[in-house]
């Protein structure tokens, strides 16, 4: 198979999950993408930049199947392409949608983006999601959309999105990660004093006001910790991240993203624990990635993050969705670390190796394109 791989928006974690496919794959992977700048602009018009790309290929079109991100407006672009190029199957895969995205507390309602997300879904011939939580939500929250039509309401295409979408979480290249697995090991015959990390982007759904906050009250309290912050920041991020790097400054490694890649990877190679509070995530490739490098989870019982953690470890590693719940747990791992389940938490995370996912999405892929 020669599959057409679209991506309007080819950063982060996006241009991380294709190139990861691309070069594990055992078909012939071809990325067509724009820069991570404006995605607004990207899910509005990259389908014409596409489409128009695509009709300056020779007549007969040289791929067996396209596989789309949810940036891409699916029907806009299948409706500018070449005529036999519109036959080709299409899979969509879902990193995040505009349906359940949260918005800010200044941002205006626009469901114009949810619309794109759902007509995307509706129009490809299969639909993956990144994790359970997030098909669960999407489909869940189409059928509020779809009520606010006043009739005529598509329920055959709807009933046959919720039977036909399937679930296959984000890859990831861990190699780069091995290079730096002995510095764990140097760490543990020196300095025990933990360090947290927080690596996530530097928004409000990341819930920064509740893990600084804990940590502030952790360090009053005398609690000993060390702490690193990372993860892409924006020119309109929390304010808390300001006052936590004042008030945190003894307790911090590092506070900022990290430029260089390998970096990034010994910090998590260093840490000892990672921490969400996050309000909303679809899958957590950053948590996924610290846990393979040995970091001990800290996650809260809701969003994609009890799947990530087998079942009869959750009372270590999870804790419970309510309101002051984070700190004491928090605490209480600093104090007593269940280090004896780091290496069971790595094998874990090891299924979300692009060694063995990438066949597995080959033969997903292989399926559509023989049944189309």
């Amino acid at each position: 198979m020669r599959i057409l791989a679209i991506e309007p928006y080819f950063g982060l974690s996006h241009k991380v999950f294709l190139e990861g496919y691309q070069e594990h794959s055992q078909y012939d992977v071809e990325i067509w993408s724009l820069p991570p700048r404006k995605w607004k602009w990207r899910m509005r018009g990259s389908a014409y930049h596409f489409a128009e790309k695509a009709r300056s290929l020779p007549e007969s079109p040289a791929f067996d199947l396209i596989f789309a991100s949810d940036f891409l407006n699916l029907p806009d672009f299948i409706a500018g392409c070449p005529r036999k190029m519109r036959q080709i199957p299409t899979v969509a895969y879902f990193h995040e949608n505009q349906i359940t995205y949260p918005l800010g507390e200044q941002a205006p309602k626009d469901f114009h983006y949810g619309w794109i997300n759902l007509s995307t879904a509706m129009t490809a011939d299969k639909v993956l999601f990144n994790s359970h939580f997030h098909r669960h939500a999407f489909l869940a929250e189409s059928k509020k959309v779809f009520s606010r039509m006043p009739d005529y309401v598509p329920t055959q295409s709807m009933e046959s999105l919720f039977q036909e979408s399937e679930v296959f979480p984000v890859g990831i290249d861990f190699t780069p990660h091995q290079s730096f697995k002995n510095l764990r090991a140097e760490k543990a015959n020196g300095d025990r004093e933990l360090t947290i990390l927080w690596n996530h982007r530097w928004e409000y759904d990341k819930g920064p006001d509740e893990f600084f906050n804990s940590l502030i009250r952790l360090k009053n309290k005398n609690v000993p910790f060390k702490l690193i912050v990372c993860g892409q920041s924006f020119k309109n991020c929390p304010d808390i991240f300001e006052r936590a790097q004042v008030e945190l400054a003894e307790r911090i490694v590092h506070f900022g993203y990290f430029e260089k890649e390998e970096d990034y990877y010994k910090a998590l190679a260093t840490a000892d624990i990672v921490v969400s509070t996050a309000k909303h995530e679809f899958f957590g490739v950053s948590v996924v990635e610290a846990i393979h490098s040995g970091c001990l989870p800290v996650l809260p019982r809701r969003l994609s993050y009890p799947d990530i953690i087998p079942p009869h470890l959750h009372p270590l590693f999870i804790y419970e969705d309510a309101e002051g719940a984070f700190e004491p747990f928090l605490e209480s791992m600093l104090k007593n670390p269940p280090e004896e389940y780091r290496q069971e938490l790595i094998e874990e995370t090891s299924t979300y190796d692009w060694r063995t996912l990438a066949r597995e999405l080959d033969a997903v892929l292989e399926r559509v394109n023989s049944s189309s």
